[in-house]
């Protein structure tokens, strides 16, 4: 009798490896905004009282210039406020341990002939040009109350929802609190970021960008899209080029992915295992235009980084596991079978345990499915680890098809054995969908009083 057994692949095998991008804040720290150190003095006259705020370049050495005002409740002060700015001292802001450009809002209040000492602002959030809501938020952040303060701007939005100010606000807030994904939604409402806010907004955006990439393709473009039109860095055009991929942009995923290598290896400060990040996500654009020779490259770019990797190896075996999947998909099977062939050379061994698997459920799933075949490839890819739950019932699928044929104890023996263990081991991950399917396939094909037949498990 001739067997045959319709499955359907397990899904928490099928390209495993694909679904964990790095974060573009592994390429970029906090940000941390310049502070002021000394209130100078001026030798311009004060005309009476007001008050002033001028934005103030703040650069990496610690020099700066008062660039201009940008709000002002007594223009006749604006030369003595620009003046104290001048006059006065700056920490530079930080991302992470690295000093950068940036810019320090100073709000200064005259009363009458002479000028209040000014107390930090946070890196520029004053009241000068804010809301009063949006200006309560800032105090609140200034404490260190994040959660507070997001939950005071949600409320204030809800009946002044054009306040970008306050809307600013929260993205701070919720980016200071941890939540990217909320602090990038607030910030992609926003249509013209402060300059003293888009550093952390880019960040934020960059990050929910790479993590929307896999279940919300669009989203993330936009947001990654909004992250480089403020601040093009390493971590903005990575994440340009995650969310590009997702959308089968693969043309633009490499330039903007080469162009975030490029930064990435002018920075001597940025993490040898993030430039192999990028270098691993730029493999993939590379294979999917099918540019095999730079994907090659690459790959040998990123042995030089770090010998010890196996990230380039895995991003070409994953290239040859979509390939494969796409062939079996169009009942390909020879073609699958060459693909998964050659990503379990890739050299591995997670993609080779999944190469492998899957090699063997296209065997199954075949016009005429030679099971012996299918035994071996199940028994390679359990030769690399024996406690992998699809590989087991591979192994489980091929036995009871064999069984099915020659009735032998023995045989029905060892498919029992590799279908608990696979149903076992399914359960013990957690992957209740898996456990389901294979009990479904025991119950119908092993267990069902001896026959196999056409119909199949799941």
């Amino acid at each position: 009798m001739n067997a045959r057994f319709r499955i359907v692949a397990p899904a928490a095998a099928a390209l495993f490896a694909l679904g964990t991008l790095p974060a573009p804040a592994q390429y970029s720290n906090e940000f941390t905004p310049a502070k002021l150190i000394s209130q100078g003095k001026t030798t311009q006259a004060i005309a009476g009282s007001g008050t002033v705020v001028v934005q103030v370049q703040v650069n990496p050495d610690g020099t700066h210039k008062a660039i201009k005002v940008i709000h002002s409740t007594n223009a006749a002060d604006n030369p003595a406020a620009m003046d104290i700015a001048q006059n006065s001292s700056y920490r530079p802001a930080h991302r992470g341990t690295t000093p950068v450009v940036s810019f320090y809002d100073f709000t200064l209040r005259f009363n009458g002939k002479s000028v209040a000492a000014a107390s930090d602002s946070g890196g520029g959030l004053s009241s000068g040009g804010q809301s009063q809501a949006a200006a309560q938020v800032a105090a609140l952040i200034r404490e260190a109350q994040y959660q507070q303060a997001r939950s005071k701007a949600e409320a204030e939005l809800l009946s002044s929802p054009g306040d970008n100010s306050l809307r600013e606000m929260l993205g701070i807030a919720s980016y200071k609190s941890g939540d990217y994904t909320a602090a990038a939604a607030a910030f992609n409402k926003v249509p013209n970021v402060g300059s003293q806010f888009k550093p952390i907004a880019a960040d934020a955006l960059a990050t929910a960008a790479v993590k929307a990439a896999a279940d919300n393709p669009t989203q993330a473009l936009e947001y990654a899209q909004k992250a480089v039109s403020l601040q093009s860095g390493a971590d903005t055009n990575f994440s340009l080029g995650v969310a590009q991929l997702a959308n089968n942009q693969n043309a633009a995923a490499v330039t903007s992915l080469k162009t975030a290598r490029d930064q990435a290896m002018a920075d001597s400060k940025i993490p040898v295992a993030s430039k192999v990040n990028i270098d691993a996500e730029l493999l993939q654009a590379y294979l999917a235009t099918k540019d095999n020779a730079d994907a090659q490259a690459t790959a040998a770019q990123i042995k030089q980084l770090d010998p010890n990797s196996t990230a380039g190896a895995r991003a070409i075996g994953n290239g040859m596991l979509k390939a494969g999947l796409a062939a079996a998909q169009a009942n390909d099977t020879a073609t699958a079978l060459t693909d998964f062939d050659q990503a379990a050379a890739s050299g591995d061994s997670q993609v080779a345990v999944t190469a492998n698997t899957q090699a063997a459920l296209a065997i199954a799933q075949s016009a005429k499915p030679d099971y012996k075949r299918m035994q071996a490839y199940a028994e390679k890819a359990l030769a690399i680890n024996p406690n992998d739950a699809a590989a087991n019932f591979a192994e489980g699928i091929a036995l009871t098809a064999q069984w099915a044929s020659s009735h032998d104890a023995g045989t029905k023996q060892k498919a029992t054995d590799a279908l608990n263990k696979a149903d076992q081991q399914a359960k013990a991950e957690g992957n209740e969908a898996l456990s389901l399917q294979i009990e479904t396939f025991e119950k119908k094909q092993l267990n069902a009083g001896g026959g196999g037949g056409s119909g199949g498990g799941g």
